[in-house]
């Protein structure tokens, strides 16, 4: 499922796997491969980039983009790719007292190089790990095989803990991911990427349709509880329970993850102190829990995410782009506009996913920004010379880069036009209303479609006019998941679509 359609992963002999799936340094040491073995115009992919450059800006002079630097620096181009994604700005809670504290306090960010150091001074013994998702599981998995002694802190008030699936695959399914992405197991989703089919009408278009696939999606949150067995588990610490998730996979009401060890919950169980607690605060060694429990800390990892944003963009320019904004930031004529289209659209995914109605209790998050106006998650309205490339989240990122990668350069090419206004407007609603709906713990942004992977993908390469990643039978296209090399003939398929008709990207 890793890596891109023209180079595959080549892991090293004797590199340990688990149902197909290794660790995350192969990935770093395959990008770095990838970068240095792909030569354009005589240089490779390192050669073109630009290290250490800091954007503080960018602005439209005569019909190029000027790009401002931290170090006085400037660039020019006649289109723009913003490509800086989801995970550059690192969330850090409120911690109280935490100049008092002496030991180190580690986003997950920054875990991979700050663990070596931690791990290897016997000085700092005691652990904290702050978060509930798949980030904060794997540096307390990875503290208590260093030997350390490690609390695990959730908050009351937030989404809770994760529910985590298996690795394991069935049938000839090397592992779960693999399942997820096929045709056949989407398609137990409703998708507003999907166009109408008779499978869809079969599982979304009938009552009895519906009830059958909510008791597939309750079977799955149930073998997440059955995998951990957390009221029963020999040898559990007290407090393993509260590792028990309320997520409700169909819905991702809460983190998603996945276990990577035999003995994962094992360990866990038998050497983890979990604390279901808020932080009051922070003392020379140790952190106070709002119930008075003081637990003796060395170092606080905090697996507590991400902020989305531009910092180098103005407000101006984020509310121009259709990029999330300030609610307030709206001129009224717009805020009226969008509520419009909104409210259409929102009464159009009922009809069509009526089971969409009825979500489940969920951690609800304030909601001060409007959903994302940019067309497929990619393209402003307002100006077709900048595109937004990995401003949406979903399961898989390599074949999202490479579906979007695809769709972004016919679009700058001008080998695909958007819609008119007001069509291309319904269009973004509808997708911001089904997001919402879909993802209700989430979706408020418009851009969170975690379930529809194959479907967004499998859209942008329609849109293209592209179907060599299609297979030959039906059964086939259904049933075997898509895979990096579903990819692999779509530049030749796209050069011989478009023979001589593109702009020309560069610059």
């Amino acid at each position: 499922m890793a890596g891109f359609s023209d180079q595959a992963i080549e892991l090293p002999p004797g590199t340990e796997t688990y149902h197909d799936i290794f660790e995350a340094k192969h990935v770093t040491k395959y990008l770095e491969d990838y970068v240095d073995s792909h030569i354009y115009n005589g240089k490779s992919l390192r050669g073109h980039i630009i290290f250490g450059f800091s954007v503080t800006g960018l602005e439209k002079v005569a019909g190029l983009w000027q790009i401002r630097g931290s170090g006085g620096q400037r660039i020019t181009a006649r289109r723009v790719v913003v490509a800086t994604g989801h995970t550059s700005h690192p969330v850090m809670p409120a911690l109280p007292g935490k100049d008092s504290f002496s030991g180190s306090i580690i986003h997950q960010k920054d875990f991979g190089k700050a663990s070596r150091e931690i791990f290897e001074d016997v000085s700092r013994p005691n652990v904290m790990v702050l978060g509930g998702g798949k980030s904060a599981a794997d540096m307390v998995y990875s503290s208590v095989k260093a030997g350390k002694k490690v609390s695990w802190v959730i908050r009351q008030d937030g989404e809770g803990p994760a529910a985590f699936s298996a690795a394991a695959g069935k049938g000839p399914y090397k592992n779960g991911p693999e399942i997820a992405a096929t045709r056949m197991m989407s398609a137990l989703s409703p998708s507003c990427f999907t166009e109408p089919s008779w499978l869809s009408s079969v599982i979304h278009g009938s009552t009895r349709g519906r009830r059958i696939i909510a008791q597939v999606w309750l079977g799955a949150d149930e073998a997440c509880r059955k995998e951990a067995d957390f009221q029963k588990r020999e040898g559990a610490l007290p407090g393993f329970a509260g590792l028990q998730s309320s997520t409700a996979i169909f819905w991702c009401t809460g983190p998603l993850g996945m276990i990577q060890h035999d003995d994962f919950w094992d360990t866990i169980a038998r050497n983890v102190s979990v604390f279901r607690e808020d932080i009051m605060e922070l003392r020379e060694r140790s952190v106070v829990l709002k119930n008075g429990s003081r637990v003796a800390t060395d170092a606080l990892l905090c697996g507590t995410g991400w902020n989305s944003q531009y910092p180098y963009l103005s407000k101006a320019q984020s509310v121009e782009f259709g990029l999330p904004h300030a609610i307030e930031d709206d001129p009224p004529e717009i805020a009226r506009k969008w509520e419009r289209l909104l409210q259409a659209a929102d009464a159009e995914v009922i009809a069509r996913f009526p089971q969409l109605m009825d979500p489940p209790v969920f951690f609800k998050r304030p909601q001060n920004t409007t959903a994302t106006r940019l067309y497929n998650c990619i393209a402003p309205l307002s100006d077709n010379s900048i595109i937004f490339v990995g401003d949406i989240y979903l399961s898989n990122a390599f074949r999202t880069a490479e579906a979007q990668a695809i769709w972004a350069t016919a679009y700058l090419d001008g080998n695909i036009v958007l819609p008119p206004q007001d069509q291309a407007e319904k269009n973004i609603a509808y997708m911001a209303a089904f997001s919402k709906r879909r993802y209700p713990a989430h979706g408020a942004t418009g851009n969170y479609f975690h379930m529809d992977l194959v479907g967004y993908t499998d859209m942008l390469l329609r849109d293209v006019g592209l179907v060599s990643h299609r297979r030959r039978w039906w059964w086939q296209d259904l049933f075997y998941p898509c895979l990096a090399s579903d990819f692999s003939q779509i530049k030749d398929e796209y050069l011989a679509k478009f023979p001589g008709r593109g702009r020309g990207t560069q610059g």
